[in-house]
């Protein structure tokens, strides 16, 4: 990789502009993940057992879950690309295993079952997980249960080994759930000795020859419940982290300062109080459109090859986007002599130091 985009796009770098951008505007999608590949492993799942009528609909969130009442699934987007992995990691002191990834898909896909079919309100359900009162109001809002949690029941099945299913009757059916839908799995010889545990799979079992072509009760229409799109705080407040002194001392390409100082923020344009499409354009369309020009004057100014001046363009048009910074209409001319001239200087400063920033 060439000097100059190592130092740009250093991993370090990297992590702490995903640390400053907001997590709606988080480069976070399904598609070509891991979690994609846990998907198609679920639904391979489903048509191996013959579960043809659930269509799941799956978005990214904070978490993983199922929106209650609905077959609508969120996925944790920390777990879209390595590097929020590793921040998630840090942080949080937790990283799924792709092993981990495809049974909380195979977990949800128990809840989304449970609610298609309204499972709690039959009778041999509710008797078989021992169902109070309301499914949904009854379930506890934190980890509460850990303290009445019994390691040494038979009761229940145990496949993360942290006793999640004694939480409330929902998650005893969507581990139940999980066991039940390994591909290859002896669970009747697994849990030949958990007699209260055998009995559920049994009815799992069961219920899912009884219900698999069946139609679901409930409409499957898609429905995001906190989406990605409904968050505006930064990944360094979504961790609850204080201070991201300690990984800007690591980054080499860190430019979002100065991109902030160069370009409107969001707060400004839509505190003008006029629409923004009309007294503001997009501040990456911006760059990009004059990427070429600036690239071939700087590099003739300070003697960078038009190539290294292409990568810093490309960072400022990456890291616009990203913080949906805009430049204002009737100040174009001014904003391109204040773009060129920042390049210039970072330009410069990396013909001279191999560096792209002081320290």
């Amino acid at each position: 990789m060439r000097r100059s985009r190592q130092l740009l796009f250093s991993d370090a770098t990297q992590i702490l502009e995903l640390l400053h951008t907001p997590l709606n505007r988080l480069p976070v999608s399904i598609e070509g993940t891991f979690l994609a590949e846990a998907i198609r492993i679920g639904r391979q799942d489903l048509q191996r057992l013959r579960i043809r009528q659930l269509e799941p609909y799956f978005y990214l969130s904070t978490g993983y879950g199922t929106v209650a009442g609905t077959t609508s699934i969120a996925l944790g987007f920390y777990d879209t690309h390595p590097l929020l992995r590793q921040l998630n990691f840090d942080l949080r002191g937790f990283q799924y295993t792709q092993t981990e990834i495809i049974d909380l898909v195979r977990h949800e896909l128990g809840h989304a079952f449970a609610y298609a079919y309204k499972l709690y309100s039959r009778k041999d359900f509710r008797r078989t997980f021992n169902v109070k009162g309301n499914y949904f109001l009854t379930y506890p809002v934190t980890d509460r249960y850990l303290q009445r949690v019994n390691p040494y029941s038979r009761d229940y099945v145990n496949p993360s080994g942290d006793h999640y299913a004694q939480k409330h009757p929902d998650e005893d059916w969507a581990e139940t759930f999980t066991v039940w839908i390994q591909p290859n799995a002896n669970w009747e010889r697994e849990y030949r000795n958990y007699p209260g545990a055998l009995r559920k799979l049994r009815f799992c079992d069961a219920l899912m020859k009884e219900l698999r072509n069946e139609t679901p009760a409930i409409s499957q229409a898609p429905y995001e419940f906190e989406p990605m799109e409904d968050y505006n705080i930064t990944l360094a407040a979504f961790f609850k982290l204080r201070s991201t002194r300690r990984y800007r001392a690591k980054a080499t390409g860190y430019i979002d300062p100065d991109l902030r100082d160069l370009f409107w923020s969001p707060a400004q344009v839509l505190s003008n109080g006029r629409k923004r499409e009309r007294d503001f354009i997009q501040a990456d369309n911006f760059i990009r459109k004059h990427k070429r020009h600036i690239a071939a004057r700087v590099s003739r100014w300070t003697g960078v090859p038009e190539i290294a001046v292409r990568d810093l363009l490309d960072k400022c048009i990456h890291r616009t986007s990203d913080l949906d910074l805009w430049v204002r209409k009737e100040k174009r001319e001014a904003s391109l002599v204040e773009l060129t001239s920042y390049v210039s200087y970072r330009c410069a400063l990396y013909a001279i130091n191999d560096v792209w920033f002081s320290a």
